[in-house]
């Protein structure tokens, strides 16, 4: 049936050039549903939405001020769960398919997480940290006396009664210039490794929403660029109404599952294009106009001198990559591996990027001699 909302899905991923969408939401009792280039039931990865799963498994089982081990006395669970440990986002060798497919490979990851470099302590600055989510997996499995998965279908999945959801492959490939191939690792799962469709994620939005540790993920303990983090939830104001959920990225598929408390209202969409977060916007801002009577609000530019844009010039360095920041007449350019993005100023340290596949993207420059781009702390390196 041709709705409203179905020709939101298809006009998102007309302007985007996505292969496939689907996309649905869930309010006051009803349900809108739609599908591009797919059934919407087929199986996508949904990436790091597994990270609110992980994080209500850990926090059924352990204490948030537990002291999980491998890392400083200083780091707690919440640490974890939140992305406030200081450390990295990575393992200097990120390929983690080489720890293999058993049932020890997340354990094995985990012994090697004190090779990762820590930035800053705890609490000092939010950095997105997919290492923390393993540690976490890993303490919980063994609370549970499970390996993670098992505790995860036991303990979260089961519950929610999701039907397709599993740390299995998806139904299609991904595409574009994040695409990959092959099996997720299995270390890597507990900051990423679910595939699911649209109805598992509307009934998963609706546990979120109804069970007992929701409430706890939803106090902040984070700022990243845009918006704050709880534990294992981002959150944002949409027409002054607080909406909370987390998006997936990885290997050409991304994905968005969304919860507005205050209406009991559930997005979920998901797609299989490296662009598919810019095109699920779209989609997600005629979910808002139906939840909150608002879209998302585009922040104001804030003009800066020449003379403080230069402050932020100069190379950073990550386990993700290069950056480099130059000065432009009006704002910034900074440097990825595909290209070069020019970025307007929304803040005094805080940059958003006006045009291509990466435009709305954030970044800044939270403390001296950092920037903070995807999330994720870069050291100034020259």
């Amino acid at each position: 049936m041709d709705t409203p909302f179905q020709a939101s899905c298809e006009a998102a991923a007309l302007e985007w050039d996505v292969p496939a969408l689907a996309a649905g939401y869930s309010l006051d009792g009803r349900a809108e549903t739609g599908a591009v280039g797919c059934e919407l039931e087929t199986v996508f990865r949904i990436a790091s939405i597994t990270k609110p799963v992980t994080a209500t498994l850990a926090l059924e089982l352990l204490d948030p001020e537990e002291v999980p081990g491998v890392w400083p006395s200083d780091v707690r669970l919440r640490h974890l769960l939140s992305h406030t440990s200081g450390f990295d986002c990575e393992l200097p060798e990120r390929d983690l398919a080489r720890f293999g497919d058993g049932d020890d490979a997340l354990g094995r990851a985990v012994a090697e997480l004190g090779s990762v470099r820590r930035w800053v302590g705890v609490e000092q600055v939010w950095s997105y940290a997919n290492t923390g989510y393993w540690l976490a997996g890993h303490l919980a499995a063994e609370r549970a006396a499970l390996p993670y998965e098992d505790a995860v279908a036991e303990r979260v999945l089961g519950p929610a009664g999701l039907e397709s959801t599993s740390f299995g492959e998806p139904d299609l490939a991904g595409t574009g210039r994040d695409a990959g191939s092959g099996p997720y690792p299995r270390a890597r799962r507990p900051s990423g490794g679910l595939a699911s469709n649209v109805p598992d994620l509307l009934r998963l939005g609706r546990f979120l929403l109804e069970h007992r540790e929701t409430a706890r993920m939803r106090i902040v303990h984070g700022k990243p660029p845009g918006g704050v983090y709880g534990l294992g939830l981002f959150g944002e104001r949409v027409g002054g109404v607080e909406v909370w959920g987390h998006g997936g990225s990885y290997d050409g598929f991304q994905s968005s599952l969304l919860v507005v408390p205050d209406r009991g209202a559930v997005f979920a969409g998901v797609t299989n294009s490296s662009v598919g977060a810019k095109a699920l916007r779209l989609v997600e801002d005629a979910f808002f106009e139906r939840a909150v009577r608002a879209r998302r609000r585009v922040p104001e530019t804030v003009v800066l001198d020449a003379a403080a844009l230069e402050t932020f010039a100069g190379s950073y360095a990550n386990s993700d990559g290069w950056f480099e920041v130059t000065p432009s007449l009006d704002g910034l350019v900074v440097t990825f591996e595909d290209g070069d993005y020019p970025a307007r100023a929304i803040g005094e340290r805080t940059f958003e990027i006006v045009g291509g596949e990466r435009v709305r993207d954030r970044f800044d420059f939270p403390l001296e001699g950092f920037g903070r781009f995807g999330g994720r702390l870069a050291e100034r390196v020259a």
